[in-house]
């Protein structure tokens, strides 16, 4: 395939780490985001929602050439919905499959000020959140991590003697602990209804895609980020302590 600047490839975006399903499809002369908080599970509205943004793209399944996807950390069963999804379309489509942090494509759709922080996180239950913490670089128009995603009690993330530009905070996780965050953090911009656009996202995967092609052309190259074991996981490894 010939590319024809650096946003050619018509691309599809999945994310389902949260109990928002962000969708997004982008191409040369259109793009498409279907983002939305759902009740029902994603195994339930992923792949209608998916051919809806396609219809509203106005390509086919079988025109996308790159697909990215959210691999966490987050809900775990809702990573395994998105992950498996993405690699089981890009084996039948033949496509290659780019992996992204949850939490950065939530960041990647926020409109910030150079400088400022933006905190992502997840409700991750037992007191904790799948969160990280980024700051926009005034240079290179990028992302700096300043803590990667991973899974962390709420004051670990704001722990940062750094922050002293403004700190948007968005997740699920900050309804929960919107009281820690304003004791820690009194500045912070609490932003508690926010659902990410997927195309930001779109482009990034494109980018990443077109710099190291190599690293995303099999799509088992990819796996999802959990960043803690599962309750079963844990029970199961006492389990073998008692024998």
């Amino acid at each position: 395939m010939t590319l024809h600047g650096e946003f050619a490839l018509n691309t599809l975006l999945i994310d389902t780490a949260t109990n928002i399903e962000v969708i997004a499809v982008t191409t040369p002369t259109s793009q498409c985001d279907l983002s939305t908080h759902v009740n029902l599970s994603h195994s339930v509205t992923l792949f209608e929602r998916i051919r809806s943004a396609l219809k509203r793209a106005e390509i086919s399944i079988r025109e996308i050439n790159l697909i990215g996807v959210g691999i966490g950390p987050g809900s775990f069963t809702g990573v395994r919905i998105a992950v498996a999804s993405a690699r089981m379309l890009a084996q039948v489509l033949k496509v290659p499959l780019v992996g992204i942090e949850s939490q950065l494509i939530w960041a990647l759709a926020c409109d910030v000020s150079n400088d400022d922080y933006i905190l992502v996180a997840f409700d991750a239950k037992k007191e904790r959140v799948f969160g990280a913490l980024y700051k926009k670089n005034r240079l290179s128009n990028t992302f700096e991590i300043i803590v990667p995603p991973g899974d962390y009690y709420l004051h670990e993330l704001l722990a940062q003697q750094c922050i002293k530009s403004p700190l948007l905070c968005i997740g699920d996780g900050i309804n929960r602990f919107e009281k820690t965050i304003n004791e820690l953090a009194p500045r912070a911009i609490l932003h508690k209804n926010f659902i990410p656009s997927g195309i930001p996202a779109c482009h990034y995967a494109q980018q990443l895609y077109l710099h190291h092609p190599e690293r995303y052309q099999h799509f088992k190259n990819t796996l999802p980020y959990y960043a803690r074991k599962s309750d079963a996981e844990i029970i199961l490894e006492q389990k073998k302590k008692q024998c």
